[in-house]
């Protein structure tokens, strides 16, 4: 062996030569390279890691890159990351690959100004760094002696010194883990935000990927003639783009003669101004300084023209005709004007102003997020950087710009430099009026469109259709062939969903429908749409609007009154309505209820046969009246309405009737007649429990695409056969009384729902299914799996008498069927699995009450994708399979009450399982030692496993740990003081420390006063809140509600509201039991905002202890707009708004979808609490630290 003191080797040589021009550009695929070693993986690097996912920052971590491959790949990684955190720990020197990585990032600083944030954790950074530390002893020790390492010592020293003398963090400085993690993100955010375009001269955001795919698309180095659109809605940034384009072009490409001509349609309004724009193109083009309009046409410059080549920008293009000008008469498609290899870039609104010319067409979209918020606080700060509270409601502001540069530009400038207060009050009314500068742009294009007719079809869509079904709108309106115009001039697009097109408007053009229809109510003295809850409240009761008497100009009402009190209409209220073609009266909310419309019936007399469509939920009559024949309604929908027996009594002639929901009309007892609508696409019935028969014309209607009869109870009779060849989705589940189902001839059936059906024989309809689509069969009459060919999307069997699904032989493997899902629920008999079952399912295997199965067969082969298996109620089964390993995918397995003991163990080499599920296995006595190598794992249920005694150390990625009714439990994990649990329940677990409870609470108390979580849960037996609770109250308004109040503290920068805890005391006299908690916060009797979560109590069966239960919430939901509820980041501050004002918080329990609400009544609040989560500013770095632990202080109802 060569000594140390040998001649050293001659340096390897490099292939890392400096590359001058390779320069960070404010592009990249990751945000973070995580370089670390294996003794922090399950500890310090796991927390940052899950912070780094909370926080949105997309990190490559080092064992994602094969320790085999060579350093140039880790270069052309680090390429891709904007820096790198090097976590140098106490074991860090013994890897040769850690000191490789650290000497390829101290080179890419250097190379390609890479930047690097290092922590030092539980190492002092002169132990890195340093000659004599511990590093250089370890690397001394290790490798001293080889000679062949003498470059690679030096490289590595040289390296650590770099890195190491980097301003960074330290573990002995902030020795709270949390808060060193918080530090650590926030200062790679802030990093991130620093290396954004921003700092550019030009201020362009988001520009360089976007230049870049447009310099694709001209392709500058062929020789072909290309014209390039750029497409998009007023204000995203067409003209800046163009800009961007038009310098990259002109610097780099000779050659070519260029020129930039703007705002093409502005002077197209002035003749002489056109002329001049003309002909100053063409002055520069030719080089003629002394060149006219009149003379542009001499054939001997035209001839010139023919053999130059040229790159121009056409900017803020409307029409065909305004090019042909610029083009000297020729079509935009002639090749002659100019020489081969030119180009022509064109911004536009109008998609097809280039008509069919083979341009070459870019959407500009709106900027992301993250692009948003760069631009937003480029313009609202400045190059100062914006204090923490001010970076909440930027977010705020962000959201309300929706990625569109200039509103984003407009609201930043109109920012910079106030106050607080000035943000909260701008941002509040901004959502009400567009700023002028906004509504300028945006109205262009609203002008632009020219005729009233799809003016008028531009407001219908932003003020009512947005959200809806495309074919839906394009039979509602006169015209509906304009709607493909509105979504070329970017007014509107289409979003595929499934089958489904959705019609989507951007929220700023929403916003200017609204103002368009308000200046116009204004002007005219007449409102055209309406959707105000008070102006639809004085029209319905005839107050306050005289203009409205005699007659009104009204097309459109949209009313919801989820919030609304009672309302008396008058009875002739619709009198004089002739313009009226949309009414909606809806709740958003709870549909629940009695109406909180009261008309008289005379009152329906007055609709007005004008209406094209009609959806009012919970209708307060037993039928429409006679007298109302709307022979152009498009839609119908009088869903959830109680007391509605029939939809006429002498029914109308319905021929262009498309859709028609009647779902939840619980005495419904007959449909209309349809016969006389050949056009109908949808009928819904979920829900009829008092409807019998479908009438037979229900199976002539040939454009019938759905038809849900869910959950009618006493249907019986069917049409025979369905003859729609256009029918899709048919539902016919929860029907207990039919016995055969329609045959049906339709070859674009994607969903036949037949659960909990018993009809007697299947349909060949079966067989007809298309690719992709959905089968739900049920009943004792299927005694044999289906011999089905086809590839779903989902198999559901339920309540059968299959015994086995094994009707494939091996050399019939290629026949397969093949399922996305596969669903096995109550089929008692079902004892065997096919031992192809996965090649068989692709996703997601549930299986749910089938307690003849013991065994899962084995997985033979790796399977990559199967993402969910659930078992729940199979009670004998007694293993799992033993190569589980081969679930490459798998996220969540659940085993929920079988027979097993314990887990295979290989179920720690899952590395994408993040949820876990065991509850009710009798059984269970333990977990693998080793389940904490499941680095993603963030769930983890054990509920009622009363023979577990102890818990291993679990993974660091774990948020929630459900232990309760684990009666033997005699500890939390081992580890359990490092884990930052999010949701924690251990509730009847007699056998643990009963001083643990206290212990856990302060732990809860600083999450939930961090921001590592928005929301947070803790249950646990006892009958005490924490002492932290500000505010409780014992007073009893019922046994299932109660109240406290108190008065919103004023917020300052200093001192502000982060978030809010509540907590309850309950008892029971009953077993286990799902129950909904809301707390309403009201402001008077104002409804501000409301919180809500879900517990489950009473685990042991014979449970009679009381529960404390906590939740805290940062997202509180705020107010509602038009019957959408908004989270707060997109509300108001309402806390803020009410600070001073006397505030109320009414707790009440609801029983849980599916729960006996008679249980309900053996549930008791016993003690309520609220506890404000304050923040105060304390030494920047520090972060935002609660203040709120004085003692709670009992406050009377």
């Amino acid at each position: 062996m060569a000594s140390s003191s040998s001649s050293p080797p001659p340096p390897p040589p490099s292939s890392h030569h400096a590359d001058s021009s390779s320069s960070f550009s404010g592009k990249w695929e990751y945000d973070v390279f995580l370089c670390f070693r294996g003794d922090t993986r399950h500890s310090f690097t796991s927390h940052l890691s899950a912070a780094f996912r909370d926080r949105q920052v997309n990190f490559f971590i080092d064992n994602m890159l094969n320790k085999t491959e060579s350093i140039d790949e880790l270069t052309s990684v680090l390429k891709r990351c904007a820096l790198s955190v090097v976590i140098f720990s106490e074991k860090f020197p013994d890897s040769s690959w850690c000191l490789d990585e650290v000497a390829t990032i101290s080179q890419s600083m250097t190379k390609f100004r890479h930047r690097v944030l290092p922590v030092f954790y539980r190492v002092d950074s002169s132990d890195v760094s340093g000659d004599s530390g511990s590093y250089a002893k370890t690397i001394e020790r290790k490798y001293g002696a080889r000679a062949s390492k003498f470059w690679d010592r030096k490289r590595w020293m040289d390296a650590l010194k770099v890195v190491a003398n980097i301003a960074g963090y330290t573990s002995e400085a902030i020795k709270i883990e949390s808060e060193l993690v918080e530090a650590i993100v926030n200062c790679v955010q802030n990093t991130l935000l620093e290396m954004s375009p921003r700092v550019k001269p030009d201020n362009l955001i988001g520009i360089d990927f976007r230049v870049d795919e447009v310099v694709e698309l001209l392709a500058m180095d062929t020789n072909d003639f290309r014209i390039i659109e750029l497409w998009g809605m007023g204000g995203v940034g067409k003209t800046t783009l163009a800009k961007a384009c038009y310098q990259r072009v002109i610097s780099t490409v000779e050659g070519i003669k260029y020129h930039f001509v703007g705002d093409i349609n502005q002077r197209d309004a002035m003749e002489t101004r056109m002329e001049e724009m003309i002909t100053k193109l063409y002055s520069t083009l030719l080089s003629e300084s002394n060149l006219t309009y009149d003379n542009l046409l001499f054939d001997e410059r035209k001839r010139r023209l023919s053999h130059l080549r040229v790159f121009l920008v056409f900017d803020d293009v409307e029409n065909l005709s305004q090019i042909e000008r610029l083009l000297l008469g020729n079509h935009l498609s002639s090749t002659h004007l100019f020489a081969p290899g030119s180009r022509i870039i064109l911004t536009t609104r109008n998609k097809m102003v280039v008509g069919n010319v083979g341009a070459k067409i870019y959407h500009v979209d709106c900027l992301s997020h993250i692009e948003s918020l760069q631009l937003f606080q480029l313009h609202a700060f400045g190059e100062s950087r914006p204090s923490d509270d001010l970076m909440g409601l930027s977010s705020r502001a962000v959201s309300y710009c929706q990625g569109c540069p200039l509103a984003i530009k407009v609201v930043g400038g109109a920012l910079i430099g106030k106050s607080r207060d000035y943000w909260v009050s701008f941002l509040s009314d901004m959502r009400q009026i567009p700023t002028p500068e906004i509504r300028h742009v945006l109205m262009r294009s609203y002008n632009a469109l020219g005729g009233k007719e799809i003016q008028s079809l531009f407001l219908d869509i932003a003020c009512f259709f947005y959200g809806t079904n495309k074919s839906l709108v394009t039979k509602y309106s006169p015209a509906y062939h304009l709607l493909e115009v509105l979504i070329d001039k970017s007014l509107c697009t289409c979003v595929v969903e499934r089958t489904r097109e959705r019609i989507q408007v951007h929220a700023l053009l929403r916003e200017l429908a609204w103002s368009i229809v308000n200046d116009e109510s204004i002007k005219l003295e007449n409102p055209t749409r309406l959707n105000n809850l008070g102006d639809i409240q004085k029209l319905l009761t005839k107050k306050s609007l005289p203009s409205l008497q005699g007659g009104s100009t009204a097309q459109g009402i949209y009313l919801d009154l989820s919030k609304a009190s009672e309302i008396d209409v008058e009875a002739n209220v619709f009198e004089g309505m002739t313009s009226l073609r949309f009414l909606a009266i809806i709740y958003s909310g709870n549909k629940e209820g009695a109406p909180k419309i009261h008309v008289p019936y005379d009152a329906f007399t007055t609709l007005p046969d004008s209406l094209r469509w009609l959806q009012w939920q919970k209708f307060p009559s037993k039928s429409l009246p006679s007298s109302f024949t709307p022979k152009n309604l498009v839609a119908l929908s009088l869903e959830y309405s109680p007391i509605l027996k029939r939809c006429w009594d002498v029914e109308p002639e319905l021929a262009n009737l498309v859709f028609l929901n009647l779902s939840h009309c619980i005495n419904l007892v007959a449909i209309p007649d349809l016969s006389g609508s050949p056009k109908l696409e949808f009928l819904g019935l979920l829900g009829c429990k008092s409807l019998v028969e479908l009438p037979s014309h229900v199976g002539d209607l040939n454009k019938l695409e759905v038809l849900d009869l869910r959950r009618c109870a006493n249907l019986t009779i069917l049409p025979p056969r369905l003859n729609s060849k256009f029918l899709k989705h048919f539902f016919l589940s929860q029907c207990p009384k039919v016995t055969r189902c329609p045959e049906i001839d339709s070859r674009e059936l994607m969903i036949l729902d037949l659960e909990q059906t018993p009809v007697r024989a299947l349909p060949l309809a079966i067989y007809n299914i298309k690719e992709g689509g959905c089968l739900s069969l049920s009943g004792r009459h299927i005694t044999c799996f289906p011999a089905i060919s086809t590839s779903l999307d989902l198999l559901g069997l339920t309540f059968t008498l299959i015994t086995e699904m094994n009707c494939y032989d091996d050399h019939q493997l290629g026949s397969l069927p093949r399922f996305s899902a596969l669903e096995l629920v109550a089929n008692l008999q079902l004892k065997s699995l096919p031992k192809h079952l996965w090649s068989m399912v692709s996703r997601s295997l549930l299986i749910h009450y089938c307690p003849s199965i013991e065994t899962l067969p084995e997985i033979f082969h790796p399977v990559t994708g199967f993402a969910n298996i659930y078992i729940k109620g199979c009670l004998n089964l007694k293993s799992f399979p033993t190569s589980i390993n081969n679930l490459k995918s798998l996220q969540l397995l659940g085993l929920d009450n079988t027979d097993i003991e314990s887990l295979p163990p290989a179920i720690v080499e899952l590395d994408q399982l993040t949820d876990l599920e065991l509850p009710n296995n009798k059984r269970l006595k333990f977990l693998p030692c080793d389940i904490h190598k499941l680095a993603k794992l963030s769930y983890l249920n054990l509920s009622s496993c009363t023979k577990i005694k102890f818990l291993p150390e679990l993974p660091p990625s774990l948020l929630t740990l459900c232990v309760s009714g684990c009666t033997l439990l005699q500890a939390l994990p081992s580890n359990a003081d490092k884990l930052r649990f999010k949701d924690l329940y251990f509730e009847d677990c007699p056998q643990l420390d009963p001083d643990l409870p206290q212990q856990v609470m302060l732990n809860f108390y600083d999450l939930a006063a961090s921001d590592l979580h928005p929301k947070g849960v803790l249950q646990h037996s006892g009958s005490e809140l924490p002492t932290w609770f500000d505010y409780k109250s014992s007073n009893h308004a019922s046994d299932s509600c109660m109240m406290v109040q108190f008065t919103l503290p004023n917020c300052t920068t200093e001192r502000r509201i982060k978030g809010i805890a509540f907590g309850l005391v309950c008892s029971l006299d009953i077993g286990e039991v799902d129950i909904s908690v809301t707390c309403d916060c009201n402001i008077g009797n104002i409804a501000a905002a409301a919180s809500w979560c879900s517990p489950s109590f009473g685990f042991g069966q014979d449970s009679q202890s009381d529960n404390v239960y906590i939740w805290y919430d940062k997202n509180l939901l705020g107010e509602t707009k038009k019957g959408v509820i908004l989270i707060r980041e997109e509300a108001d501050p309402w806390y803020e708004r009410y600070a001073g004002l006397q505030g109320s918080f009414r707790f009440s329990l609801q029983p849980s979808i599916g729960q006996d609400p008679e249980k309900l009544r053996r549930i008791k609040i016993k003690s309520i609490g609220v506890s404000l989560l304050l923040s105060e500013q304390k030494n920047g770095a520090q972060g935002m630290l609660a203040v709120s632990k004085n003692k709670g202080k009992e406050v009377q109802e």
